[in-house]
């Protein structure tokens, strides 16, 4: 573990937010700390949440938060939340309905409570309680390298040009509020909706039906002669291009998937067959066999129905001497993670952590043109040049002694782990590829 605490030490470690998920404010319990996701699927967000609940452990909680762009955010019954507690950061985004962007410390008697709205997001995992005022400050100041807020909130004492200091229970008093609620009441309320909807329906087919045979009975018939109207389109507004970074796969939920997918198969033991790399990108899982002397096709199946694979799809070839095993994902969130680093930062950051760590981790300066050129080489209206740094490392760390140094780097995008499982475990059996961009 030395090694591991290396490079754990060179990256930085993570501010540390103390156990506790909630505030009390004028009697008022609010929840913090909450995990927020965007909504993919407004109109039905319940198999998206549980999803998401079932595959983080410890997440029993949840609330829909219905915006431009609606999210939801999870929380935990072990941090003290509880159903039908108002989420704070859901409140705050609904006092600043008018403000897209909010950076905000608010000093209660809990400790110092964080929270960002970016574009109308509440940025996942920036809804935190911080005991210590350095850490709350730390998470401040590393977001103001982020221009453009509409509003800043900090206490007066720190002394930030152009944030004000204000007080949370007055600005959230008569704020809309968002509680906390079980997937359970969701069926509930949807099943009632339902009902609902359906009487609708049926009154209004009976109204339409009446006033179908009162007009039919009583209403003597003209023929009026009705021009036919000029059809005018309306002219559709460009939608904006969003920015490379604003929907990324969420590194956690990737990391997480890679590894329980990577243990799985590396634990299948095939006699006479060998495994060869496991590749995790967001789109799935890939790995092989080979057979070995003295292998047979029966080994191979007799294994496969032994294990109940059932989410792997496995192939042979036709001589029955290689088989292929893949993984689709079909549920990976994504979340927008902006820059904050320019290229000059970035580089010099990895060259601290080669210098400290020692490991061999090749980078190199990169663009990417979006929308891209067209075949015929002509450039696009409105095309974007953004910058990044690719990187790529190999070493014996598994996905969770990384993830101090891929949590360092906002705007980071991770592309690729591939796990080998024939080198040995003190080499560099896990190797990762990404990208950050540069602000």
């Amino acid at each position: 573990m030395e090694n591991t605490n290396q490079v754990v030490n060179a990256v930085e470690s993570q501010n540390k937010i103390e156990p506790g998920g909630t505030l009390n404010i004028d009697g008022t319990v609010y929840a913090v700390g909450l995990l927020w996701q965007s909504l993919q699927n407004p109109d039905d967000p319940l198999p998206e949440i549980r999803e998401v609940i079932e595959s983080e452990p410890g997440y029993d909680l949840y609330c829909l938060r219905p915006a431009s762009a609606p999210q939801y955010g999870i929380g935990k019954k072990s941090m003290g939340h509880a159903e039908g507690q108002p989420s704070a950061a859901a409140a705050v985004a609904s006092a600043y309905a008018d403000k897209t962007s909010v950076c905000a410390v608010f000093r209660i008697k809990e400790g110092w409570w964080f929270v960002s709205i970016r574009n109308d997001l509440i940025l996942s995992e920036e809804d935190r309680l911080f005991v210590r005022e350095e850490d709350a400050q730390r998470a401040f100041f590393s977001m103001m390298a982020v221009p453009d807020w509409d509003i800043k909130i900090a206490p007066s004492e720190w002394q930030i040009d152009g944030a004000e200091q204000v007080v949370l229970a007055d600005l959230i008093k008569n704020a809309r509020k968002v509680r906390l609620q079980e997937l359970s009441a969701m069926r509930k309320t949807q099943f009632l909706i339902g009902i609902a909807l359906f009487i609708i329906v049926v009154v209004i087919g009976i109204f339409y039906l009446i006033s179908s045979l009162w007009d039919s009975v009583f209403t003597p018939k003209k023929i009026v002669a009705v021009p036919t109207p000029e059809v005018i389109k309306p002219v559709e507004p460009t939608p904006e291009k969003p920015k490379p970074w604003e929907k990324v796969p969420d590194t956690l939920h990737f990391l997480n998937k890679c590894w329980d997918n990577s243990y799985q198969l590396s634990n299948l033991t095939i006699p006479q067959w060998k495994m060869g790399t496991v590749v995790c990108t967001p789109t799935g899982i890939e790995t092989s066999w080979s057979k070995q002397n003295g292998g047979r096709i029966a080994f191979f199946k007799a294994a496969i129905d032994e294990y109940r694979l059932s989410r792997v799809s496995v192939s042979l070839n036709d001589s029955g001497t290689s088989a292929k095993g893949t993984v689709q994902f079909t549920d990976l969130p994504t979340i927008a993670t902006i820059p904050t680093l320019s290229a000059d930062q970035i580089r010099d950051e990895f060259i601290d952590i080669t210098q400290a760590t020692g490991l061999p981790i090749q980078y190199s300066k990169q663009t990417v043109q979006d929308p891209p050129n067209n075949p015929d080489g002509s450039v696009p209206p409105n095309q974007q040049t953004y910058e990044f740094y690719a990187f790529t490392v190999s070493s014996g760390y598994s996905p969770w002694e990384w993830k101090e140094f891929f949590d360092k780097f906002s705007g980071l995008e991770l592309l690729k782990v591939e796990y080998n499982p024939a080198i040995e475990a003190t080499s560099n059996k896990w190797k990762y590829e990404g990208r950050i961009y540069a602000k």
